[in-house]
Parts: structure tokens; sequence; C-alpha cells
């Protein structure tokens, strides 16, 4: 699985997560991209490599008229970090919960080149379709 990690998540998710999962390659949007880089140039990017999966907490980019455009186009899986108890989750908390819901991910993004689903935080054995 190639995933990106969105700019509004630590970095650190990426750097915790790739010796966890050696066979993946796992970014940050920092990494990859410049910091002034818009959702929709980076979506572009990703799309035109095919492959890629991203790790979200950006609801804003299906509200969002031409990013939602770019978002529906798109040959890239998303995954949604749904709900407010992410935000108050702290990084290695956050790494730790991941942990368990790569496996899952890994599987859709094997079965699907595209699709949007929720990661709620007390996900357990299925990902839920993202809810527009």
């Amino acid at each position: 699985m190639k995933l990106l990690i969105d700019h509004n998540l630590s970095p650190a998710l990426a750097r915790s997560l790739t010796p966890l999962f050696p066979m993946d390659t796992i970014i940050s949007l920092r990494e990859r991209f410049a910091v002034n880089v818009t959702d929709i140039e980076w979506m572009t990017a990703l799309d035109a490599e095919g492959g890629w999966a991203a790790l979200t907490r950006d609801l804003g980019i299906k509200r969002k008229p031409h990013e939602r455009l770019a978002l529906d186009r798109s040959r890239i899986v998303f995954f949604f970090l749904s709900g407010n108890a992410w935000k108050r989750c702290p990084v290695p908390e956050t790494a730790a919960r991941l942990i368990r819901l790569m496996p899952l991910m890994k599987k859709q993004t094997d079965i699907a080149d595209r699709g949007r689903f929720d990661l709620p935080i007390n996900a357990g054995s299925k990902l839920r379709p993202h809810r527009d």
C-alpha cells in the first residue's frame, strides 16, 4: 500500500508507522510536496501515479466544489478520521489506533482503486463507506 498522510495530521504518524509496515510506503504530505501545495495539486499528482491511498481529517475536501470534483475523479482511496474523538487524540494514541486499522486499510486498497471510508475511533472489523 502507498499511503499519504495529509497535512492536517502529524508527520510523526508516517514516521512511526513506516518501520511497522516495511512493505508499504507511508509518507506525510510534507515529505512529498511543498508546504503550500493545494489539495487539488497533490490529488492530481497521486492520481496520475495510481495506487495511492490518503489518510486525512480534512472533511472540507468534500465541501469545496473544486476540491470535491478532484476527489470524485481521482483514483485514490481516501480514509477519513471521522468524529471529534480523533481530534482530541494525541499523536501516540492515534498511531496506536492506526496500527490496528492498517490491515483493513490495506485490504481495501487492494480491492479498490478509489473510494472514501470513515475510520471511526473505535473501528472494529469493518470500514464504513464515507457519508456525504
